[in-house]
């Protein structure tokens, strides 16, 4: 039984306010994302991308250099995007449309203004403004067409500036007048893309609150400027400030207010302002700490004095109608200026705050992690993979609700070997799960029920493979033609990468509960598809990265086509099964035009995936014919440790069309020691009538014409042994005498009689012994495969019951048939006289 996925979070609790006014705080998630510095990081600025995937710039205090994280759903991704001298103070950053990150700074070695943008695969950086001391509190926004705005401040001129990029040049303005000295400024863009500024102005030094609140809006020719006034006063600020447009276009502004250490938030509704005064002893971080909900409502990211224990505490505050309601996001570090906040499509807020105590850069949001579900089997063996990167990524949080602590088995797949999970296999990672890798898992006598909360993975997922067999996960239900392979830069479609000899095309899946294999390919119609939870594995020739794209990413339509030509497909094909108790498993035999003895390549020959781990399991695998010598060449290692294609056998082998005689040799290993297994070729018919087909058990010397038979039975060899086996494929006789000589001469003394006979071809042989009534009374041979050519055997002249037959004439009928379905017969007389 399966259960659904469930990938929804769930809704927060309502907020319950305390006498003193702050809330019960919801459970927030706090991840690291840079570790600790000498001397920390500073101006981090946070914004989502579509999928809500947080991505930050921010300032690396010690190394000097800007920075930018992006989350994947597996971690942080951390890019040093600018490093030329002492540059990334008082970032900016946005969004495009496709989600590349634009983030505007400020260079300190040269008092610039920098501007970066990512373009799909390197940074663009240009120096927007050079004249003078500029590019101080810079505010970014980027309008409809993706160009970037800046608005920032020119201390060698004490004014506000405001730069907007056209296509092929920058657009300098001045907003301020001279003389004014600013400190702050945020920049927004309304749904005309007309600029709209909020900064400080400082008119008069010495004066008390000589800090006065401005507001800026670019009319089509010029600036119109504004004295917010509230309750009857201006409004003035220190160091905090943040714009931001509503729906309507109007401006809220919320400000740090000296007066009292207080947020001040106020709203205009296009015609007048209205202020409300949030908390005292709170202080406004720089930077875009508000955002405005689908509502209007605003929510503030703010630091908070507390004086029990002298350090300032995150918090997260937003307005439900009537009251603030707050929540402590961090209230263990000392959380230092500037804690931007973003809202997601579903309202859900995020942060990232600089925490001074630890010296880390640090992110935090109350959206719960995605929760997923899923039944195994009760017994048996399953490959899995898990559809989120989990919180807490240890086994044990995942499997033992169910199990127990050591009441279940996992694995992995390593450097071609399985590791159990967990382990402290020096140089063996595996004592955490991740949503980049495929397990094994058995769960003797109880359903497993994994239970997994986490991240989602990256909008495409980027796997690594090794070179050999690798368990890949399916972080999405993805077809098999949706995927891409990226080697060393060049990024191709999956069919295109097995052309060029990277990768197979034919993926491997388990079974749940089996531990057997099925296949899946991108030739059928509809193509195959990756499914949830499971795993599957993939052979390499070369170090490559596996993309899996969101299904509506369209990401396929991207990859670059090879020009390689396709492979002719075989000429013929057909299967071999081997069934044992419940353990199967086959190989596939081929022809083709261009084929070799050699390795020929993902789309003619295929290597065979590793077995599930455990006892008793049949596994057959074709070998190369170098290690073919007489009945001593090695079995396959149980794992395969080498990084040759062929070192593991092949599941399937094609050999060329121009030979007459093709010789193909494989080795059965595994099943319980003793019990019968049984070699079936359901689909022979799929071989040409101009050929025949022979199986040899090369430790026996029993052949079998595969036309003839069925079947061929023998006993298993068990987890220690091996049984030796080929297939010959040959031009079958032309037509003529089958049987060209048969003779029969009495032995003395009764004895029985020595036979002998010629066959033109080879063919399956009967001979029988009958009385001159015609009764069968003796068998000499039943079924045995012969050769062309001539051949003798001795008849002992006893009965079926191995009794001597009695003294008189006795009828030799000896009868043949070629695996291509001919018959012959021919009979002699044998007297006995004792």
């Amino acid at each position: 039984m399966r259960r659904v996925v469930v990938m929804t979070a769930i809704l927060c609790s309502i907020l319950s306010l305390t006498a003193a006014g702050v809330c019960v705080a919801d459970p927030w998630y706090i991840h690291t994302l840079d570790t600790a510095a000498p001397d920390g990081y500073a101006y981090p600025c946070l914004a989502l991308d579509a999928s809500g995937r947080p991505r930050i710039s921010y300032y690396d205090a010690t190394n000097h250099d800007l920075k930018y994280a992006a989350c994947n759903g597996s971690g942080w991704e951390i890019d040093t995007v600018d490093s030329a001298g002492d540059v990334g103070k008082e970032t900016s950053l946005a969004l495009d449309a496709s989600g590349y990150p634009h983030i505007s700074y400020l260079d300190d070695t040269n008092h610039d203004l920098k501007y970066a943008a990512w373009n799909g695969s390197t940074w663009s950086i240009q120096t927007v403004d050079a004249t003078g001391y500029v590019g101080y509190y810079p505010s970014l926004a980027l309008d409809s067409s993706g160009y970037p705005h800046v608005s920032y401040f020119d201390w060698s001129n004490w004014r506000l500036k405001y730069a907007a990029w056209n296509g092929a040049s920058w657009t300098i303005r001045t907003v301020s007048t001279s003389g004014d000295l600013l400190w702050t400024s945020s920049l927004a863009l309304d749904t005309g893309d007309y600029p709209h500024i909020s900064y400080q102005y400082n008119g008069w030094f010495g004066e008390p609150y000589s800090g006065f609140l401005k507001y800026a809006v670019w009319n089509g020719s010029s600036w119109d400027i504004y004295t917010p006034r509230t309750g009857g006063f201006h409004m003035y600020i220190d160091d905090g400030i943040c714009l931001v447009l509503d729906r309507s276009d109007h401006p809220h502004i919320s400000n740090f207010d000296p007066d009292g250490y207080s947020i001040f938030y106020m709203a205009s509704d296009g015609i007048g302002w209205s202020g409300w005064r949030v908390a005292s002893e709170w202080r406004a971080p720089g930077g875009r700490f508000m955002a405005l909900d689908d509502t209007d409502y605003p929510h503030l990211g703010v630091r908070s004095l507390n004086r029990d224990r002298g350090g300032y505490d995150l918090k997260y505050t937003a307005w439900n109608g009537t009251n603030w309601d707050t929540q402590i996001v961090d209230g263990v570090g000392d959380v230092a200026l500037y804690t931007p906040l973003a809202l997601d499509a579903d309202g859900y807020p995020h942060m990232s705050y600089y925490e001074q105590t630890n010296g880390e850069l640090k992110y935090a949001t109350a959206r719960p992690p995605p929760q997923a579900s899923h039944d195994l089997p009760a017994s048996g063996y399953s490959m899995i993979s898990l559809p989120l990167t989990p919180s807490s990524a240890t086994v044990h949080d995942v499997l033992c609700d169910d199990l127990g602590h050591g009441n279940y088995y996992m694995w992995r797949w390593d450097g071609g070997r399985y590791y159990t999970v967990p382990t402290t296999t020096p140089g063996c990672q595996a004592t955490t799960l991740s949503a980049q890798e495929g397990y094994w898992v058995l769960a003797p006598g109880a359903t497993l029920d994994i239970d997994v909360g986490g991240s989602l993975p990256h909008p495409n997922q980027r796997i690594p493979l090794q070179t050999g067999w690798n368990i890949v996960p399916a972080p999405y239900e993805a077809t098999m033609d949706s995927l891409q392979v990226d080697n060393a830069g060049d990024v191709r479609s999956l069919a295109d990468a097995q052309a060029a000899g990277w990768v197979a095309a034919t993926f491997f899946g388990s079974h749940d509960g089996t531990g057997t294999y099925s296949r899946l390919t991108i030739n059928r119609t509809p193509p195959d598809k990756l499914s949830f939870w499971h795993g599957y594995w993939v052979a390499a020739a070369v170090g490559c990265w596996l993309i899996v794209p969101q299904p509506s990413g369209g990401a396929a339509a991207t990859a670059i086509r090879a020009a390689e030509p396709t492979p002719v497909p075989p000429t013929w094909t057909f299967d071999i099964h081997a069934a044992s108790g419940g353990s199967t498993d086959s190989i596939t035999i081929a022809a083709a035009d261009g084929a070799s003895d050699a390795f020929d390549g993902f789309a003619l020959d295929k290597p065979k995936p590793p077995a599930a781990p455990g006892e008793g399991r049949l596994r057959m695998v074709l070998v190369p014919d170098a290690a073919a010598v007489g009945r001593g060449y090695p079995s396959p290692p149980a794992f395969a440790t080498s990084s040759s294609m062929t070192a593991g056998g092949l599941a399937t082998e094609a050999k060329s069309t121009a030979q007459q005689t093709t010789d193909y040799h494989f080795i059965l290993t595994g099943g319980v020691k003793g019990e019968p297994v049984t070699l079936s070729w359901p689909h022979l018919s799929r071989l040409s009538r101009d050929r025949v087909a022979i199986l040899t058990d090369r430790d026996t010397g029993k052949r079998t014409f595969m036309r003839s038979r069925a079947r061929y039975e023998f006993a298993a060899p068990g987890a220690d042994g091996s049984r030796h086996l080929g297939v010959t494929v040959k031009p079958a006789q032309q037509a003529g005498t089958l049987i060209t000589g048969f003779s029969a001469v009495p032995l003395r003394g009764g004895r029985g009689a020595e036979l002998a006979f010629s066959l033109s071809a080879d063919a399956s042989v009967d001979i029988s012994l009958l009385n001159v009534a015609g009764r069968l009374v003796g068998r000499v041979r039943q079924g045995v495969s012969a050769d062309a050519g001539t051949h003798a055997v001795t008849w002992s002249g006893r009965s079926l019951s191995d009794t001597p037959l009695p003294n008189g004439l006795y009828l030799c009928v000896l009868k043949a048939k070629t695996p291509d379905g001919r018959q012959a017969s021919a009979v002699r007389r044998i007297m006995l006289a004792r």
